[in-house]
């Protein structure tokens, strides 16, 4: 097509951007801020979501996580990409492809040169884990509410890292067992505004990551607004800004 001969296109998809200030209770981080992720979320017409976070850690070392990831319109995992920096040198890419029983990769690491492989799943898998605070949001919204407040657990949860931080990789490797709890509805504010939310924790989680409460929206995109992580971390999330694109 000639430059000339374009036209408006219809926009048919939603789009939301936010962002989330990640937090610390330590004397070393005397601002309380140790990171922040910048997200972009587009749902389509076909149910499809598609989320592109970018976050930084700014404990050492360093890191800056890059993730585009496709969800169906039931939150089953479509495909992905997974770059990360550290210490302002190239650490890692892969790429994911998903199905209702296969998750293949192919990626480039600094630690392993080029990587590849396949794991055979179940597409009652709970999600696929990236480290980027939405898709924790995306991982709970495959879980079954409808008997209310209960506790549910998933074994060979796959994942770009076991690492707490996500900073090894991205590779693929799975949780062998975790235990996640739904609470149910409560208004939570943050910075960015009130919103009802589901409330869920990871109460038990194989790799001996603490215990881990998150709000997510009500609305059916599952946006994250609201964490906390337990000692020895300390950690905290809160939703800051949200904008509605037209």
């Amino acid at each position: 097509m000639k430059i000339t001969q374009q036209t408006p296109a219809t926009r048919r998809h939603a789009t939301r951007r936010g962002t989330i200030e990640y937090r610390i209770d330590n004397p070393a981080f005397p601002s309380g801020i140790w990171g922040r992720e910048h997200f972009t979320l587009t749902r389509h017409t076909n149910g499809d979501r598609v989320l592109r976070a970018f976050c930084e850690l700014d404990d050492e070392p360093a890191l800056i996580r890059d993730v585009i990831q496709r969800v169906d319109a039931e939150f089953h995992p479509q495909d992905c990409v997974v770059r990360l920096t550290e210490d302002d040198s190239f650490k890692g890419s892969t790429w994911y492809h998903i199905t209702d029983d296969e998750i293949s990769y192919q990626g480039l690491t600094s630690a392993e040169g080029r990587i590849s492989g396949q794991l055979d799943i179940d597409r009652s898998i709970r999600g696929f884990g990236t480290h980027a605070l939405n898709s924790d949001a995306w991982l709970v919204a495959r879980f079954d509410r409808s008997e209310g407040p209960c506790q549910r657990t998933f074994y060979n949860s796959p994942l770009t890292s076991l690492d707490h931080r996500g900073a090894t990789g991205p590779a693929l490797v799975c949780s062998q067992g975790t235990t996640i709890e739904y609470f149910g509805e409560e208004n939570v504010s943050v910075p960015a505004g009130t919103f009802a939310c589901h409330h869920f924790a990871y109460v038990v989680v194989a790799t001996d990551h603490p215990e881990y409460h998150l709000w997510v929206t009500t609305d059916g995109d599952f946006v994250f607004v609201k964490g906390t992580v337990e000692a020895p971390y300390d950690w905290s999330f809160e939703l800051t800004e949200l904008i509605e694109t037209a």
